[in-house]
């Protein structure tokens, strides 16, 4: 028996049209099936928590990133459970680092006639994350366009460009592999996969079986120009090849900011957080190529 849970966004027919898809191709496979619709946030979760109290149930997260995070932060024993992603929504970052198809029969095809593979995940002040979490400029992206009006990229294009003009840097103090240091933090960041944001490429080295988690962090500097030039090299994908920046493939890193900030984790907003404590972690049991 698969455990589906799904946020149907009701009233959203295209995402009817895709749950039907995705019921059809496992009748088709003779495989049972229950679907376990949210109705609110956090319900995910708990919907996770009940279904796992016994050992080997398949779940499967059907959504974006955001689904996904909701779904495994209420997983008992990732040891103990066969967990599946089904890509539906407009944020679907970490598939693209775990080989899952956005086309949803392939990735049907994948948790029908494919295998668990041992997958990293991070945990962040005790909260588990399974993509990319962080503090920095592009949290205040994430808090303008929440707080703006509007949707879908135009107005996290708009949150952008005023962010990039009015992020002013966190004063942190890092702690990673045996090194601390004080910097005004641009982006810091704890990586399992390599992209974030609807598709920048934060860590094009990260990998989800390594058993290490990857840190970046990248300085702020005062000069405009030189965040926005920081900002071009991370959406064309050549971050690591800019120097005014800090890379580590560690177990764990622990960045404090000089006052409370918000942290994201899988795109979804921490507040109020006086430090960011990421380590990475083992077990889980994830359906992909």
């Amino acid at each position: 028996m698969y455990h589906m849970i799904i946020n149907p966004k009701a009233g959203d027919k295209k995402v009817r049209r895709m749950l039907n898809t995705i019921k059809r191709c496992f009748e088709e496979a003779g495989e049972e099936y229950q679907i376990h619709e949210t109705t609110r946030a956090g319900e995910g979760k708990e919907i996770a928590v009940e279904l796992t109290k016994e050992e080997g149930v398949k779940l499967i997260a059907v959504g974006g990133d955001g689904s996904v995070h909701d779904v495994l932060n209420g997983i008992r024993d990732v040891e103990k459970c066969d967990f599946g992603i089904i890509p539906l929504g407009t944020g679907n970052d970490f598939v693209v680092s775990a080989g899952i198809p956005y086309d949803i029969k392939k990735a049907v095809e994948i948790i029908l006639h494919g295998e668990c593979k041992p997958t990293d995940y991070l945990e962040v002040n005790g909260i588990r994350c399974m993509n990319v979490a962080g503090i920095g400029i592009d949290v205040d992206v994430l808090e303008r366009c929440n707080q703006g009006k509007g949707r879908g990229k135009l107005k996290y294009l708009k949150s952008l460009i005023v962010s990039l003009f009015k992020f002013h840097g966190y004063d942190t103090t890092v702690e990673c592999e045996g090194e601390t240091f004080q910097i005004k933090t641009l982006i810091g960041a704890a990586c399992n996969g390599r992209l974030f944001g609807g598709g920048i490429e934060i860590c094009p080295v990260a990998k989800l079986d390594d058993g290490k988690l990857d840190v970046m962090v990248v300085e702020c500097f005062k000069s405009k120009w030189s965040i926005i030039k920081a900002f071009m090299m991370l959406m064309s994908g050549k971050i690591m090849k800019y120097k005014p920046k800090r890379y580590f493939k560690a177990d764990c890193v622990k960045i404090v900011p000089e006052k409370p900030c918000t942290m994201q984790l899988d795109g979804e907003l921490y507040y109020n957080q006086s430090v960011f404590e990421a380590k990475v972690c083992k077990g889980l049991r994830l359906y992909r190529p």
